[in-house]
């Protein structure tokens, strides 16, 4: 059952480590610009398959939300939160972002968990992390329909650094 295309005009492929200065990256400032399409004070960044960790991206874009904005920010980590306290997590994401701080909130691939999707329902708006080379279009798709189109505000493509050499360790 196919829904359509992904709703991205883009996708940037950003590769784990190092830290660029927020101020010459120009991907950075670009997947910045990415994530102002529509308002939002809780966004919410989602594995869409198993096995990749999103809690570095939400913590890069807490510190481009400073960066560019100087607008406080915070970073939940509900990568594995459990049901049992999703409401309660839930109403700390929206008392956080009632005070005027923007709110990224970490989570699995709903596959990983499906805690995910009650927590990203209640989020202004997700980006979905999609591991280049690993992530089928079917696993995207899927994660798309049970989160909503409309939440969607992109993705983020990852490529994981390759392996070092023997000679270079």
């Amino acid at each position: 059952m196919s829904t359509g295309p992904l709703p991205i005009s883009s996708a940037l492929a950003l590769a784990p480590g190092g830290s660029p200065s927020v101020w010459e990256d120009v991907r950075l400032q670009k997947l910045w610009l990415a994530t102002q399409r529509r308002d939002w004070r809780s966004l919410a960044v989602i594995a869409a398959s198993k096995g990749l960790d999103t809690l570095p991206i939400a913590e890069m874009l807490a510190h481009i939300a400073w960066a560019y904005r100087g607008q406080p920010s915070c970073v939940f980590d509900l990568r594995d939160l459990g049901l049992r306290l999703a409401e309660y997590q839930v109403r700390e994401i929206q008392s956080q972002a009632e005070a005027g701080v923007r709110v990224l909130i970490a989570l699995r691939s709903t596959a990983e968990n499906p805690t995910t999707i009650p927590v990203a329902h209640e989020a202004d708006a997700v980006v979905l992390c999609v591991d280049l080379g690993a992530t089928t279009f079917k696993t995207a798709e899927r994660t798309i329909a049970e989160i909503g189109r409309d939440k969607i505000l992109g993705s983020i493509v990852l490529r994981k650094r390759p392996a070092p050499k023997a000679s270079e360790k």
